[in-house]
């Protein structure tokens, strides 16, 4: 025990005291020996009692009283607990730094949060140790991973340093792709941005498909721009402007078509020459492959974090790490903790598009409607090579084709611009020996069907061209060999696949006041 240790100062106080005839000595020690044997008791008192979870309690702070929750404090300090102490200095340190980031955004907050610091994509991201917190998104990542529980701020600290990132780069620099599978509430308002070139949800079930193909597409356009440039770089190629994917919610994206997870990963492993930066948020790491987490080197863990997810962005991190910042920036080797603002508005969203045509391309699929003209059968969508394509007629070689379609998908309408356009015998949901007949005559044919179940497969087997338009349901898509991506119930007349390719058939003219073309959206514009 403890207290054997001050047998000693006892005793010498009493030997000096009979030695030298001063009691002074033994009373002297008497009272140090006390108080030592009273502090000792405190401490041991204060070790046997458990820690109390007090991280959902308030704390109040009064000039006469001390209390978190519930629980009223000693008056004195020095009769706290370790963990009372530890809970104070944090919850001060919480209000200092949270009064520092109030005067730096009232600074701020004017200029959209534009960062001083030199870079080609410069960005404020808060108040770390009372100093601005800047990055230049080219330099410090090139690609940016921002991990938090549900209210940590997330969406929030997307915006604020994408709009930061805006007002730091010259007009028309930079572009935005948006990925929101929160229903696109979050993003919206930056698909507004005139920079803004598209944005797809998760309520876009239909419309995943081109985009992903469009934005591989994208990375195969710079790649040749490039090459045709003789450069490597696009540090070498300044006419080209920076594109910045936003992915909000990362692991419901990649599971939302199979194209996903391909098209991410070249952005993440070749983005950096092509110009092409990933910005993603998620929940935890889970569900994010662990090649993908490499390549998005700048880590930003915002609020409580899943411990596994905060060891594996930070190793040198303890479990369970106190810290009364709101977040914490990890880039190269360099980490620290930093508070941030929540942003309250995003630049020019007064302004036109900068890049209209793009934006037509990215977010507008193929016409409502095509006018049948010149021999034009219809027109593909190629969004792989980010173009359109006429296909006429003509290119069928003589061959003959199948139309299949639902009631009221445009079969019947094609059949006319069939026989305007062609010398070609055409057949609107014939009956068997009618076609028999017709394939004894040895010219080309084409026929529309509602179903081509009601067709032997004999007959079936002797057109080469097949045209699948909108089917009755989701049964009949399927079993005509459609991916379930693809199905969609309102999809517009004329509409369908053709050889694997998204195809418009070509309709006769209509009355002059209809002749304007209206598009399809393919992908929410906002």
């Amino acid at each position: 025990m403890r207290w054997f240790a001050l047998i000693p100062g006892l005793l010498l106080g009493v030997v000096m005291a009979l030695v030298t005839g001063m009691w002074q000595f033994a009373l002297f020690t008497f009272v140090s020996v006390l108080s030592a044997a009273l502090t000792m008791a405190l401490m041991r008192k204060k070790r046997k009692e458990p820690d109390e979870d007090f991280s959902d309690q308030p704390i109040w702070v009064t000039p006469n009283a001390l209390a978190i929750g519930d629980k009223v404090l000693a008056k004195s300090g020095w009769l706290f607990k370790e963990q009372y102490s530890d809970i104070f200095f944090e919850h001060f340190s919480k209000l200092a730094a949270e009064r520092e980031v109030r005067n730096r955004t009232q600074e701020l907050e004017a200029s959209f949060y534009r960062s001083n610091r030199v870079g080609q994509l410069p960005f404020w991201a808060g108040v770390a140790e009372g100093n601005n917190l800047e990055f230049d998104l080219v330099k410090d990542g090139p690609h940016a991973l921002i991990v938090g529980s549900t209210g940590s701020g997330k969406s929030e600290f997307l915006k604020l340093i994408t709009s930061s990132m805006l007002v730091g780069v010259h007009k028309g620099q930079l572009q935005l792709v948006l990925a929101d599978f929160k229903g696109g509430a979050a993003l919206r308002g930056l698909n507004d941005h005139p920079a803004s070139l598209t944005l797809v949800t998760d309520l876009d079930e239909g419309r995943h498909e081109r985009f992903w193909l469009y934005l591989a597409g994208e990375l195969k356009r710079r790649e040749r721009l490039l090459a045709q440039a003789g450069v490597s770089s696009i540090d070498s190629y300044p006419d080209l402007a920076r594109m910045i994917v936003l992915a909000d919610e990362l692991p419901a994206i990649i599971t939302s078509h199979p194209l996903a997870i391909g098209t991410l990963d070249s952005i993440a492993a070749r983005g950096r020459s092509l110009g092409v930066h990933l910005i993603a948020t998620s929940q935890s790491l889970s569900g994010i492959p662990r090649a993908l987490i490499t390549n998005l080197s700048m880590r930003f863990a915002l609020g409580a974090m899943d411990p596994g997810d905060l060891i594996s962005l930070l190793p040198g991190v303890r479990a369970g790490v106190s810290n009364s910042s709101r977040a914490i920036a990890i880039w190269g080797s360099s980490t620290i903790s930093f508070d941030f603002p929540i942003s309250k508005s995003i630049p020019n969203l007064n302004e036109t598009k900068l890049f209209p045509d793009l934006v037509e391309g990215w977010t507008n699929g193929l016409p409502l409607r095509v006018i049948s003209k010149d021999d034009l059968l219809g027109v593909f969508d190629i969004p792989i090579q980010q173009r359109f394509e006429n296909f006429s007629f003509g290119e069928l070689n003589s061959n003959s084709l199948l139309v299949v379609g639902a009631s009221g998908s445009g079969k019947s309408t094609f059949c006319n611009s069939a026989r305007l356009n062609t010398d070609s015998i055409v057949l609107d949901c014939p009956t068997i020996q009618e076609l028999e007949e017709a394939f004894q005559s040895g010219r080309q044919i084409i026929c529309v069907m509602s179903s081509s179940f009601l067709m032997p497969l004999s007959l079936q087997r002797r057109f080469e061209n097949l045209i699948y338009l909108r089917q009755g349901n989701l049964d009949q898509h399927l079993a005509a060999g459609l991916p379930k991506n693809q199905w969609n119930e309102k999809l517009p007349a004329g509409r369908g696949w053709f050889k694997n390719l998204s195809i418009q058939l070509a309709m006769p003219e209509p009355s002059l006041n209809q002749q304007s073309q209206v598009r399809e959206p393919q992908l929410l514009a906002g």
